[in-house]
């Protein structure tokens, strides 16, 4: 028959049909706590359904983007370092990067007003998901207040608290690596349907350690937790950051989540894949 339509995402990109990724076969996944007891897990698409952040998270920064931006919650000094900051990682980008295109291209029309740069530097860099450091502590700061009026309640799967209860069990500590700020991490978990989760959660990381694409960022982490790289599982949506922390002497293991862009038929071949958590549990 015919397939029903793709449900729209934040970037008007579709749903992705990754069906075939969720069909179970033989893989080497690593057991906690035989192989390691040190779990290191993504955010997106892997504890937290990509709908949530796509389409909950980020709308939510882009409409009430202007009112934040002149309310209480921000003085002339914050918005004067925010306006300094975002600007900053625009410059660093490629000049023929979208991102830094688009800022030019608006910011001569915001002139001295800071709170139209800042809105200008915002929209440029979320329109192409530029994951900056400036951007994503903005962003955690804006979601604070969503979460703390109950507007904004975070999405996890259903095996994510049943994977604590075990790890907390067997000994093994449960860190988060995000692009998003350690800040929106924590009010992620704090603020869930199943309650407040962070004192169940061993660790944060955020780009502050580096890129989730550089194996040297995945080196960081684990001597920040005081172990070696292959003591440490990590779990990730994405290729590329499974192939950084492989490199690093990492673990690494591959979520498929209903709505996750579909893997390649390399990356099954060479990478474990979960469909659920409790997989790792051994």
């Amino acid at each position: 028959g015919v397939p029903a339509p793709a449900v729209p995402a934040f970037n008007a990109s579709a749903a992705a049909d990754n069906a075939a990724d969720l069909v179970c076969g033989p893989s080497g996944v690593p057991l906690v706590p035989r192989d390691s007891r040190v779990l290191l897990l993504d955010i997106e698409g892997t504890t937290t359904s990509i709908s949530f952040v796509k389409d909950t998270l980020f709308p939510y920064v882009l409409r009430n983007l202007e009112g934040f931006l002149r309310s209480d919650s921000m003085s002339a000094d914050d918005l004067a370092g925010l306006d300094a900051a975002l600007a900053g990682d625009l410059e660093g980008l490629p000049a023929d990067h979208p991102s830094a295109a688009d800022w030019r291209a608006k910011i001569g029309a915001a002139g001295d007003d800071v709170r139209l740069r800042i809105g200008a530097a915002v929209r440029a860099l979320m329109d192409h998901d530029v994951k900056a450091t400036s951007l994503k502590s903005f962003q955690g700061k804006m979601w604070k207040d969503g979460y703390a009026t109950g507007e904004l309640v975070a999405h996890l799967y259903p095996d994510f608290v049943p994977m604590l209860d075990w790890c907390r069990s067997k000994g093994v500590r449960v860190c988060i690596y995000s692009s998003g700020s350690v800040g929106a991490q924590r009010l992620l978990f704090g603020h869930t349907g199943a309650g407040d989760l962070t004192d169940r959660l061993d660790g944060h990381f955020d780009t502050t350690s580096g890129s989730k694409r550089e194996s040297t960022s995945y080196v960081t982490i684990a001597g920040r937790l005081g172990v070696e790289p292959g003591e440490v599982v990590f779990a990730t949506d994405l290729e590329a950051e499974a192939v950084a922390a492989r490199d690093a002497g990492m673990r690494a293991v591959l979520a498929a989540r209903p709505g996750n862009a579909p893997l390649s038929e390399g990356t099954k071949r060479d990478y474990p894949v979960v469909r659920s958590l409790l997989q790792l549990c051994g």
